[in-house]
This record gives structure tokens, sequence and C-alpha cells, in this order.
């Protein structure tokens, strides 16, 4: 009975020793053309860099203040998108964009917005606010042609 055990474990050790040989020595993997796929890479890198941004027109917002003093954000930005297809997407949905920024701007102060970390934390909020709304991801980037707070 111990010699059936022993032939039993010897043979499994054996056939797994195999399998980690066959694994590691004998199965090579496809070499890769390395001027192919770095060509591949430039040319998805030129089409990316091709896409325009789509400008909004500029609009004011009024900024929530804790003086009597009004503040305004007068604003213009242009809007970057993933792929060149979404820029009629984004022509056309030009109201959401500005709907988007009074709801985020309202949240915020104006004493935030004069920092640039609040003026990153801004551009991020209206990004997320913009692609959850239009249920894609569709804003890249947003770059601000204008941004003055009075």
């Amino acid at each position: 009975m111990q010699k059936i055990l022993i032939i039993v474990n010897l043979v499994v050790v054996l056939a797994g020793a195999g399998l980690v040989y066959y694994s590691h020595f004998m199965i090579k993997p496809e070499p890769t053309n390395q001027a192919a796929e770095e060509e591949n890479l430039k040319k998805e890198a030129s089409e990316k860099s091709k896409i325009e941004p789509v400008p909004i027109k500029k609009f004011v917002v009024n900024l929530h203040s804790g003086s009597s003093r009004l503040r305004f954000l007068d604003l213009e930005m242009n809007v970057l998108t993933f792929h060149a297809d979404q820029k009629e997407l984004v022509k056309s949905s030009e109201h959401i964009f500005k709907d988007i920024v009074i709801q985020v701007a309202a949240q915020m102060e104006a004493s935030d917005l004069d920092s640039m970390t609040g003026k990153i934390t801004f551009e991020s909020r209206v990004k997320k606010a913009v692609n959850e709304k239009l249920g894609q991801p569709v804003v890249k980037q947003i770059y601000f042609s204008t941004f003055v707070i009075q």
C-alpha cells in the first residue's frame, strides 16, 4: 500500500516538474516587431495631438461672496475632447457646460478661485460633472483662455 502511494506521489511530482520545465523552456512568446510597435505608437499620438479644442464663448458667472460686495467670474473656455468625433457633441452641449460651470462656481468662494489650486479644483469638478451629465468620457481637458475674478 505504501509503495503505491510513493509511486503515485512520484508520478505527480514528475508531472509537475515536467509541466514547469515545458512552460519555461518549450513555450516561447512570439517576438514583437519593435519598429512596427513604435510606428503604431507614434501614429496614435499624432492622431490624438491633432484634436483641436472646442471654444465656448465668454460668459459671466456670479460668485458667492462673504462680503456685501458682488463678485463675478468672467471666463472663456476651450474644451479638449478625447476623440475628434466628439466635437459636435460639445458644440451642441454648450448650454450644459455653462449650467455646470454656474453650479460648480456657486459652490466655491471667490477667494478659492483666486489660487492655482482653486482653479485646478474648479476645472476637475467641471470635467467630472460634464462627463457624468453626458454619460460618457468626453472632456479630456479644459483650457481657460479668460479667467478673471472681479
